[in-house]
C-alpha cells in the first residue's frame, strides 16, 4: 500500500528482516497525494521456522508530529524575533524562517495601502536565485480572484497555477517570476487589509491546512513585532528628543526617586541654581537645598509624593549676591518618584507688577485710580476701626476745567490735570492718599485727623494751592475747586458710603458757593432722595405730558414790539407747583433723558406756534434752547428739521439757542451742525456770550444769526464799569459781524437804556416780562401791542423813550432768572 515500506517487506521475506517496533515513516497517500506521518510495527509469521507471512501494523501520527513541529517552529521563530528591534530585520528574518519551514522557493512580506488596492514589498527571501519581485503594484494585476479573496480576508491557495482556472489567465506573469504554486495569507486589523505573506514554489505543490496555519501565525507575529519595533523606535526617538529638549531648554528639570534623592538634573536647573551637578545629584532635595523640608515647598513635594498628585506653585529665591528671582515649579509623579520642572518667571512677575500698577494707577497723572482708591480705603477703614482712628475723604471737583480743555485742546487740559495732581500730592502727608476718580474729579484720603491736621484745614490748603495760576507753556491758566468732605467713622465705615457722602457734600458746594468746601450732613441724603424722585418724575412726565412751556418775550428795543419769545421748560410738581430747570436739567442729562426732553420741547413749541396763529396772533418766532448733550447727538440737525417740517412751519419761525461753551467744545463739528441747521432755514443764536472762552477767529467762522449778551454782565451794568465795558465790546463785535444783539437778564430801566444807547437790537428780562404760560402770553401780547401802538403814535418810532418802563405795564420786580448755562429751558 505504501511504497515507502517495500524494502522492509522484501528484506523480511528474504529472511533478513528484523522486527520493527513503532518505527516512524513519512508516507504519501496515493489517492490524496498528501504526506502523512505514521509509525509501523512489522513482524514475520513463521510456520515450522519458515516465513509464511508477515504482520504489519501502522498508526498515523500526523497530528502529533505537526503539533510538535509547529511548536518547535514557533519557539524558534519567537526566539529569533525577540532580540530584533529593526523592522527590516524582523521582516527579513520572518520570511527566511517561514520559507525554510515550509520548504518554499520564495517568501515575501508586503503591506497594503489604505484602500487595499496596492501592495508594497517590505522583505523577500528565496531559497535559490530568482527573478526580482517588483517593489509594489496593484493587487488586481495578479488576478481578480486573488484580489477579491484577500479583501474578504481569506487565504488564496493554488497548488498548480497552470491547472487552476483562477490563475490560468495570469500563468505567464507568474511564470516570469518563477511561481508555479502559491499560498497568500492576508492580515486584517480593524476590518482592513493591512499586510500579507506570499509563499510560493517553482513546482506544483499541495499546500496543507498546516501550511496555512503556520503562515497565518507568522503573519500575525511579524506584524506585531514590526509594530513593536516602530513603537520602540518612536519611543527611542522621543526619548532622544526629550533628552535633547531637557538639556537644551531654559527651564530647569530635576528627577527625584521615592526617597527624594536627585537622580537627574539638566543644564537649565544648574544654570538657574548657579551651582555644579556634583552639589545636587545623589543628594536628597533636603540636603541639596537646606531649609526646604519644613517650608511650604517641602510640604508640597511631600504631598505630591504621598498622594501621587501634581502640584504647582511659585516661590521667590535669593541668589548669593542678594538678587531675588521667582521660580514657577511644577511637580508630578513619575515612576515611583517625582519629576520637577521649574522656570524663571522673574520678568513675568515684574511685568505683572507693572500691569497691576498700570491697572491701579491713572495713566495720565500716575495717581491711584478708582479701583486702588477703594481697595486702599477699605483696608484703611478696617485698620482704623480696630485702632479707633479718625480720618476723612475729600472729594475734589475742578471748576472751569472743561472750558479750558475745550478751548485749548486736550493736550493743554491733560498737562493742567498733571499739574493739579502734583499740587494735591504736596498738600497732604506721605501716609495720605491722593487719587483720580476720572475726568476732573480727584479724591484725597486722610489717614488720620488731628487738631492741626483737620479735614477743613487740608481742604482750605488745597483750595489755596489751586488758586494760584498754572503755567502751561505760554499760558497762565486759573481754576478753582469744589470740595466735599466726609469723615470716618461718624459718616460711615466703608469706602462706598464715605465717598458717596463726600460727593453729596461736593455737589452742595456746586449748588451754593463754588470755590469752597462743605462737610457732609445727613440732610444731604434728603437732597439725594429728592434727585431720585425728580428722575422718576421726569420719566413719568415724558410718558404722560407732565411738562409745560412758558414763554418769555423778546422785544425790539427801537419799536417796543414783540420780536420773538424764548420757550422755557417747566416740570409739573406737587399741588400745581412748577419745578424750574435748574433742578431737573442736570438730572435729565445724567439720566440720559435730555434727548427725549429736547425733542418734546421742539414739538411743543411748533404746536404752540400754530395754536397762536389760529387764535389770530401774527407769526411769532420761538427760540428753543439746546443742551450740549443734545447738540452733540448724531443726527440732531436732521431730527430738528423733521419736527419743524412735520408741523408745517416756515423754518425761519424757529430759532435754536446754543451756549458758547457748547459750540467751543468741538468747533469743527459744531460748525458742521450749525451750517446744516441754518441751511434748512432755522435761525441760530449764540447764548451766554462772554463766558465761554471762545476766540474771535472761531466766532467769525460760526454760522450765526444772533448774539446774546450773558445776563451776568447785564445785571451788573448799573454798578460795574467792567461789565459795561464788556457789554459795549460784545455789542460792537456783534454789529461788526452783522448779527442781531440780544441783551438778556434785563431787570431795570437803566440797563435797558444803556443797551439801547450802545446799539443793542433786542431785549429780554423780567423788566419786560416774566416767563408766561401760553394763555397768559396771548393776553399779555394783545395788551402789549395796544400799549405800544399808542406809545409809538405819541412819541414817534425813532424815540428811545419808547422803551421807558412806563411802556411795560406788566413789568416784574428785580429778580434773578434761574436758568443754568446750556439747559433746554
Amino acid at each position: 500500500m505504501w511504497s515507502e515500506l517495500d524494502p522492509v517487506v522484501e528484506q523480511g521475506w528474504a529472511g533478513n528482516a528484523t522486527f520493527l517496533e513503532n518505527a516512524p515513516f513519512i508516507v504519501q497517500r496515493r489517492d490524496y497525494k498528501e504526506h502523512i506521518w505514521a509509525t509501523f510495527s512489522h513482524s514475520p509469521i513463521l510456520d515450522a521456522g519458515v516465513i509464511a507471512g508477515a504482520l504489519t501494523i501502522g498508526v498515523e501520527t500526523s497530528a502529533q508530529v505537526r503539533a510538535e513541529r509547529r511548536q518547535v517552529f514557533q519557539l524558534a521563530f519567537i526566539d529569533a524575533l525577540r532580540e530584533l528591534t529593526n523592522a527590516n530585520d524582523i521582516t527579513a528574518t520572518a520570511t527566511r524562517l517561514l520559507g525554510e519551514h515550509l520548504g518554499a522557493t520564495r517568501v515575501f512580506y508586503a503591506e497594503a495601502d489604505d484602500l487595499a488596492e496596492n501592495f508594497f514589498t517590505k522583505a523577500t527571501w528565496s531559497a535559490v536565485p530568482l527573478p526580482a519581485l517588483p517593489a509594489g503594484g496593484r493587487i488586481r494585476d495578479y488576478g481578480e480572484e486573488i484580489s477579491a479573496s484577500l479583501r474578504r480576508g481569506e487565504a488564496f491557495i493554488v497548488d498548480d497555477i497552470e491547472r487552476d482556472s483562477r490563475t490560468l489567465p495570469y500563468a505567464d506573469a507568474y511564470a516570469s517570476l518563477s511561481i508555479r504554486s502559491l499560498l497568500v495569507v492576508p492580515l486584517f486589523k480593524s476590518g482592513r487589509l493591512i499586510a500579507g505573506l506570499n509563499v510560493s514554489r517553482i513546482d506544483s505543490y499541495h499546500w496543507t491546512n498546516e501550511d496555512v496555519i503556520a503562515t497565518q501565525d507568522v503573519a500575525e507575529r511579524t506584524w506585531a513585532a514590526v509594530e513593536r519595533a516602530h513603537a520602540e523606535a518612536a519611543l527611542a526617538l522621543e526619548r532622544d528628543r526629550s533628552r535633547d529638549i531637557l538639556e537644551n531648554m531654559d527651564e530647569g528639570f530635576v528627577l527625584l526617586d521615592s526617597d527624594f534623592r536627585v537622580v537627574q538634573v539638566n543644564a537649565g536647573a544648574l544654570r538657574l541654581e548657579q551651582r555644579p551637578a556634583s552639589e545636587v545629584v545623589g543628594r536628597t532635595v533636603w540636603e541639596a537645598w537646606p531649609g526646604m523640608e519644613p517650608s511650604e515647598i517641602g510640604k508640597r513635594y511631600k504631598r505630591a509624593m504621598a498622594e501621587r498628585i501634581r502640584v504647582k506653585y511659585e516661590h521667590c529665591y535669593t541668589y548669593p549676591d542678594g538678587r531675588a528671582f521667582w521660580l514657577e515649579m511644577n511637580a508630578f509623579p513619575y515612576g515611583d518618584g517625582l519629576a520637577v520642572f521649574y522656570r524663571d518667571v522673574t520678568e513675568t512677575k515684574q511685568a505683572e507688577q507693572r500691569v497691576l500698577a498700570a491697572a491701579q494707577h491713572d495713566a495720565l497723572t500716575g495717581l491711584p485710580n478708582r479701583a486702588l482708591v477703594f481697595e486702599y480705603a477699605n483696608h484703611l477703614l478696617a485698620a482704623a476701626q480696630r485702632s479707633h482712628r479718625h480720618g476723612a475723604f475729600l472729594y475734589i471737583d475742578l471748576d472751569r476745567f472743561k472750558p479750558i480743555n475745550d478751548l485749548y485742546g486736550h493736550e493743554i487740559g491733560d498737562r493742567l490735570l498733571q499739574e493739579v495732581a502734583k499740587r494735591l500730592v504736596k498738600c497732604v502727608r506721605r501716609e495720605d492718599l491722593v487719587g483720580r476718580l476720572g475726568g476732573d474729579e480727584f479724591i484725597v484720603v486722610l489717614h488720620q485727623l488731628g487738631a492741626i491736621h483737620s479735614a477743613a484745614t487740608v481742604a482750605q490748603h488745597i483750595l489755596d494751592a489751586l488758586s494760584h495760576p498754572f503755567e502751561i507753556g505760554t499760558l497762565d491758566l486759573s481754576i478753582s475747586a469744589c470740595i466735599g468732605i466726609s469723615e470716618f467713622p461718624q459718616h460711615g465705615t466703608d469706602a462706598d458710603t464715605l465717598i458717596h457722602a463726600a460727593d453729596l457734600a461736593m455737589y452742595q458746594v456746586k449748588y451754593e458757593n463754588r470755590g469752597t468746601y462743605f462737610t457732609y450732613t445727613a440732610q444731604l441724603d434728603d437732597r439725594a432722595d429728592a434727585t431720585s424722585a425728580i428722575e422718576a418724575r421726569l420719566k413719568r412726565a415724558l410718558q404722560h405730558e407732565g411738562f409745560v412751556l412758558h414763554y418769555q418775550p423778546v422785544i425790539d428795543i427801537t419799536s417796543g414790539r414783540v420780536a420773538s419769545v424764548e420757550a422755557l421748560l417747566r416740570l409739573a410738581g406737587d399741588r400745581d407747583q412748577l419745578i424750574g430747570p435748574d433742578q431737573f436739567i442736570p438730572i435729565a442729562e445724567a439720566a440720559g433723558l435730555i434727548g427725549q426732553l429736547g425733542e418734546w420741547v421742539a414739538v411743543e413749541a411748533c404746536r404752540q406756534h400754530n395754536a397762536w396763529r389760529k387764535e389770530g396772533l401774527p407769526p411769532i418766532n420761538i427760540a428753543i434752547n439746546v443742551s450740549p448733550l443734545q447738540f452733540r447727538q448724531r443726527g440732531f440737525a436732521q431730527r430738528l428739521q423733521a419736527i419743524v417740517q412735520a408741523a408745517g412751519l416756515d423754518p425761519s419761525c424757529i430759532q435754536i439757542e446754543v451756549t458758547e461753551s457748547t459750540v467751543m467744545g468741538n468747533i469743527d463739528d459744531a460748525i458742521h451742525t450749525l451750517k446744516g441747521i441754518r441751511f434748512s432755514g432755522i435761525k441760530v443764536a449764540l447764548d451766554d456770550f462772554g463766558t465761554g472762552y471762545s476766540s474771535l477767529s472761531h466766532l467769525s467762522n460760526l454760522p450765526l444769526d444772533k448774539l446774546k449778551v450773558d445776563q451776568s454782565f447785564v445785571r451788573r451794568l448799573e454798578h460795574d464799569n467792567s461789565s459795561k465795558a464788556i457789554t459795549m465790546a460784545i455789542i460792537a463785535l456783534g454789529r461788526a459781524l452783522n448779527l442781531e444783539i440780544v441783551g438778556e437778564g434785563i431787570e431795570s430801566e437803566e440797563a435797558l437804556m444803556y443797551l439801547a444807547e450802545q446799539g443793542c437790537n433786542l431785549a429780554q428780562g423780567y423788566f419786560i416780562s416774566r416767563p408766561l404760560s401760553a394763555t397768559d402770553f396771548t393776553d399779555w401780547y394783545r395788551k402789549r401791542t395796544t400799549t405800544c401802538e399808542v406809545e409809538l403814535s405819541r412819541r414817534g418810532p425813532e424815540s428811545v423813550d419808547a422803551v421807558r418802563h412806563d411802556s411795560f405795564p406788566d413789568r416784574e420786580p428785580r429778580y434773578s432768572a434761574e436758568r443754568p448755562n446750556g439747559s433746554v429751558t
